[in-house]
């Protein structure tokens, strides 16, 4: 099957990660998962379904790539340009904003005669969101989205995969956000294809959907976008040194050049976080190792059964092995401290549930996790309770 799934994809072998999974609604199914940095990226090529064989593609959200072009300068030194290649059907060229979070993608799982079973959510790399000791995906999802019924009816009525940003202080990443925890619809996924931002914004208008920001809407001329591209990616920049060292205001932007039915998506971010490093001429950095760390954990990697080892291969599709092994002091040091943080969130966790306390009553919480912890840990204790459970 697999030979199969790699001749109709043209993805090659290497790149499937077989899996075996339950949803959350009881079908049991299996496949392949794609890891390919491409379109395809987080790709589901499911070969069974409740015990019967089948071969159905379910596509995620593809890889999004900066829109630049290498070329050498009179010096003989290689640079980079913007270069934004515009359809000629485009009819809509626009900047969306790129909230810090996790992709939460929601997927129709359906029987051999089309019918939709059930809507199920999802990481990129993972076919189902699974709780684990670091953490509840399901838990934010529904606190973020206690009422899933429009983006049911959406994908299941529109026969599109729906990708939300689940983004906030309690989902944190770079950004630091005021909002505790928020679903943003930025995506939508037909038949393989992006789908164009008119058609994004009836889907998100016809079910109440929450619907990305827009930055900028743009003429759909090739030089114009290349400029403003610039223009944006300074003004990012702008506001991430106007805040403190180490605090990130802006992330980035997306820029979705639409034709009728289809997008073709760009990625524009500020320098200080932007993910092309060798074109920025920086090192391997703590920014760039916390990154790696959080699509880890997205992806259900498990800690407690890791190794630094899995850092340096989640790194190497950004860095040269040569950056990763100089930094190699770094990455140890992070990758230790951001485990042992997850330690301790996991162990706060169970002593919250064992209290047998509810959160809103965070006196008698307090009183009875101070029995755990020392007095200087408890500011460490207090404002994680806050963060964890969004109080």
């Amino acid at each position: 099957m697999l030979e199969q799934i790699s001749a109709i994809t043209g993805v090659s072998a290497r790149y499937w990660q077989s899996f075996e999974t339950v949803s959350p609604g009881g079908h049991a199914f299996s496949g392949y998962l794609c890891r390919q940095e491409s379109k395809r990226f987080g790709m589901l090529a499911i070969t069974q379904l409740d015990g019967q064989e089948r071969l159905e593609f379910v596509y995620a959200m593809p890889k999004i790539h900066y829109p630049y072009a290498k070329e050498t300068d009179t010096g003989g030194e290689e640079i980079l340009r913007v270069e934004i290649p515009v359809p000629p059907d485009t009819v809509d060229a626009r900047f969306t904003h790129k909230l810090d979070g996790t992709a939460i993608i929601f997927y129709p799982l359906t029987a051999p005669d089309g019918q939709v079973l059930e809507v199920v959510p999802r990481t990129r790399l993972q076919p189902v969101v699974s709780p684990s000791r670091w953490g509840n995906w399901n838990t934010l999802i529904a606190e973020a989205m206690p009422d899933r019924s429009a983006v049911e009816r959406a994908v299941t009525e529109e026969r599109v995969v729906l990708i939300f940003e689940l983004w906030g202080y309690r989902n944190a990443h770079l950004v630091t956000y005021d909002t505790p925890l928020a679903m943003t619809l930025h995506t939508a996924v037909h038949n393989g294809q992006v789908v164009s931002y008119q058609r994004l914004a009836e889907i998100a208008g016809k079910y109440g959907l929450d619907l990305v920001d827009s930055v900028a809407v743009l003429s759909p001329d090739s030089p114009g976008l290349a400029l403003a591209y610039q223009q944006l990616q300074a003004e990012m920049e702008s506001r991430n040194q106007a805040v403190d060292e180490g605090v990130f205001a802006e992330e980035g932007a997306i820029l979705m050049l639409s034709t009728a039915e289809s997008a073709t998506l760009w990625k524009c971010k500020p320098p200080s976080v932007e993910e092309i490093h060798w074109a920025a001429g920086v090192g391997l950095g703590k920014t760039h190792v916390v990154q790696a760390l959080h699509k880890m954990l997205e992806n259900g990697y498990d800690f407690g059964a890791g190794a630094v080892a899995d850092l340096h291969t989640m790194l190497e599709s950004d860095f040269e092995p040569t950056q990763i092994e100089y930094a190699s002091p770094l990455v140890l040091e992070i990758y230790n401290e951001f485990v042992d943080e997850l330690n301790r969130q996991a162990r706060l966790r169970q002593l919250v549930e064992a209290s047998g306390l509810g959160v809103t009553d965070l006196p008698n919480l307090m009183r009875s996790l101070a029995a755990h912890y020392s007095k200087n840990q408890m500011g460490w204790v207090y404002a994680t309770v806050k963060r964890l459970y969004g109080l």
